[in-house]
């Protein structure tokens, strides 16, 4: 349940993104997620499904990819991703996150569409185009 505020955030961000790049339509959004951020990606997809509905945004094909959770033993330094625990695998000291890895939800790029009709000057500039998005939650 808790994806739906980042759902909306990030239906939001879209938004703004299509406004301001003059998107017809997003047609997809490539996004991170860290591992340890709890959020499922079929979670996320089913409440942008609903939310989306009369954007700009609807129909648009989410993408996901894992940010993998980096840490860092205490004892010895060693710097390893996060598997099954967060003990060393080098010296068994427990092992302390790195700050900023395996914890967002990031959006990565937006992929839209065409110009709006009363928008558009140029026929040719109807075609795709990307916008960069940025932190979600």
């Amino acid at each position: 349940m808790h994806e739906l505020p980042a759902v909306l955030a990030l239906l939001d961000t879209v938004q703004r993104e299509a406004r301001q790049n003059q998107f017809r339509r997003v047609s997809d959004i490539y996004c991170t997620i860290g591992e340890l951020s709890g959020y499922v990606e079929e979670c996320i997809g089913m409440y942008f499904e609903s939310a989306s509905a009369g954007t700009a945004a609807e129909g648009a094909k989410l993408h996901f990819r894992r940010d993998p959770a980096m840490l860092e033993c205490t004892g010895c330094g060693y710097r390893f991703p996060h598997q099954k625990g967060f003990d060393c695998p080098q010296c068994g000291a427990p092992a302390r996150l790195i700050r900023g890895t395996g914890t967002g939800f990031t959006i990565e790029r937006i992929v839209g569409e065409g110009r709006a009709e009363s928008e558009r000057t140029d026929p040719a500039s109807a075609g795709k185009a990307q916008s960069t998005g940025g932190q979600v939650s």
